[in-house]
């Protein structure tokens, strides 16, 4: 058995060791080395109808509601029913923590939750002469989640004035356009997964190309790029103070996800933080125990040094949860307020995150034979 050693730059040093036999990659339904005899496709189909169908199922499922509260609520605008339709997108975006990572980066997750929102272009729309094409990638920012975010809680500064900007038809047209829109991509991006979903399952080489690989690889960029940057870095200026340790930098409240309702920030983040560990665990959608990568990780035996001690790499990535968790404690629900200062409770967030996607993005990745298919410039 070769040991391979890495060395890593993060906050404490650490000498991770990789147990493994052979970078060769193997054919389709095969594994990742001689060694490896872990079925992969009993994975794969545990992602497919474990997480990313059932998930994306209850979105639509949610989406359609959503869609029919906010009919009733532009045929007859009032109190109750925007209160309705603002509890109907809260559900949805609560769903969707879980289904982006399986959408990573794709013209479907562009569309769905883009942040922050474009409030200029979105008036451009309302009051464009002209039919508006959601499907031009520069107006990304001006649909989804965020973008029904503003129209039902941030349009004016209180609840009269917004049931008021709701009688004109232009505005009832736009948040219609939204909403029917999000019904019809999420049942596009689930009808055509479905058409490739046995190919994809059974493919689960090392190649790049490979259904396995690629998840793999869009978990991993999603837990980095969507859950650490976006939803920490960004807002409270974390990643500007790594960057810049010796100059003072500003943080970016108005990019918290929900801006318009930010009591939501924490909640929709701890979702996503729950389908990261779905994802791993092998957790279903349902809460049943299933296959994730921590099996896998267990089948390879594959260990780490720590201070001269030899772990396992799952028992690390556990204890890196609980770092997690730790930090997660002293961040309370309201992003953008905690945000207005500098806040070292999100530094805190931040690294306890970041020793995670080192751990994934390095060991877990190697000891799985993969490469990373995307390029940043962070340093993990």
């Amino acid at each position: 058995m070769k040991k391979i050693v890495y060395i890593i730059p993060i906050l404490t040093l650490l000498y991770l060791v990789s147990c493994s036999s052979d970078d060769s990659s193997s054919g389709e339904g095969g594994t990742g080395g001689t060694d490896d005899n872990f079925d992969r496709v009993n994975l794969t189909t545990s992602w497919v109808n474990n997480l990313l169908s059932p998930a994306t199922s209850d979105l639509k499922s949610k989406l359609e509601t959503l869609n029919n509260s906010v009919t009733l609520f532009t045929d007859v605008p009032d109190a109750t029913k925007l209160a309705t339709v603002r509890a109907d997108l809260f559900e949805a975006y609560k769903v969707w923590q879980h289904v982006e990572m399986f959408f990573y980066a794709s013209g479907y997750s562009l569309d769905m939750n883009t942040y922050p929102t474009d409030v200029t272009k979105i008036t451009e729309n309302i009051n464009s002469a002209t039919p508006v094409d959601l499907n031009r990638t520069v107006l990304n920012p001006t649909q989804g989640l965020p973008a029904m975010d503003y129209l039902l809680n941030g349009l004016e500064s209180t609840d009269n004035d917004i049931i008021t900007r709701y009688g004109e038809a232009k505005y009832k047209n736009y948040l219609k356009l939204l909403s029917e829109r999000m019904v019809t991509i999420t049942t596009t991006a689930l009808n055509d997964f479905e058409t490739t979903k046995d190919s994809n399952i059974n493919s689960v080489d090392n190649s790049i190309s490979s259904y396995f690989s690629r998840q793999v690889n869009d978990f991993v960029q999603y837990t980095e790029k969507s859950f650490r940057e976006a939803k920490i870095a960004t807002p409270s200026g974390t990643r500007n103070r790594e960057i810049f340790p010796t100059i003072s930098v500003s943080t970016s409240p108005n990019f918290v996800e929900s801006l318009y309702s930010p009591e939501n920030s924490k909640i929709l983040y701890l979702e996503a933080y729950d389908a990261i560990q779905d994802f791993y665990y092998g957790r279903s959608y349902t809460n049943n125990n299933t296959v994730g990568l921590q099996e896998y990780l267990q089948n390879l035996g594959t260990t780490i040094l720590i201070n001269g001690n030899e772990t396992l790499l799952d028992d690390y990535i556990i204890s890196l949860f609980g770092n997690i968790d730790a930090a997660n404690n002293n961040i309370t629900d309201n992003f953008y307020q905690q945000t207005q200062d500098y806040n070292p409770n999100f530094d805190a967030v931040f690294d306890a995150i970041q020793e995670f996607v080192v751990a994934v993005k390095s060991n877990a990745i190697n000891a799985f034979n993969l490469t990373i298919d995307f390029v940043d410039s962070d340093g993990d």
